[in-house]
């Protein structure tokens, strides 16, 4: 009976030994984010039309000086203004302005492009169903024998 007692604490004690293991811990795959911004920046031409103005008078002699005696026609473009025109000691002075024209144009286009970190655990060793199965009845097994040596040990010290 003593014989019977130590072989169920020796295969007990092994039990409890070969269960002890250290777990691995988890294992990760990282995916790492990028954002990639790409920024292009266009000029533009603008074009602008040639433009005229015009002025037609009729003149005529006074007194031997050159006077205007009367405007036919005086016309402004689209951006120039009727021409000023003037007689000073028979001098005729024509002058004629447009106003300031500032054409520039920037504008820019920007193309944002992102990937994201995803950190995904990875099983590493994943044990099939039949190991799994031999897992758990074995741990059915060391709990009857634990049963059945707490039974014995204490059924010997009854008796």
């Amino acid at each position: 009976m003593k014989s019977l007692k130590h072989i169920v604490l020796l295969f007990f004690s092994l039990v409890v030994l070969a269960s002890c293991g250290s777990s691995k811990p988890a294992t990760f795959e990282n995916r790492s984010q990028t954002i990639t911004i790409k920024e292009t920046v266009h000029d533009t031409i603008f074009k602008i039309e040639k433009d005229s103005s015009s002025y037609q008078a009729l003149l005529e002699c006074q007194n031997g000086k050159v006077v205007i005696k009367q405007v036919v026609q005086a016309e402004p473009g689209r951006t120039l203004n009727s021409p000023k025109v003037r007689l000073d000691n028979n001098q005729l002075k024509i002058d004629c302005e447009a106003r300031a024209q500032e054409l520039l144009a920037h504008y820019k286009n920007t193309h944002q492009t992102s990937n994201e970190v995803v950190r995904v655990p990875v099983k590493v060793n994943k044990l099939t169903w039949w190991q799994e199965t031999q897992i758990k009845l074995f741990r059915i097994f060391a709990m009857l024998s634990l049963l059945l040596a707490v039974w014995l040990f204490v059924k010997s010290k009854i008796t």
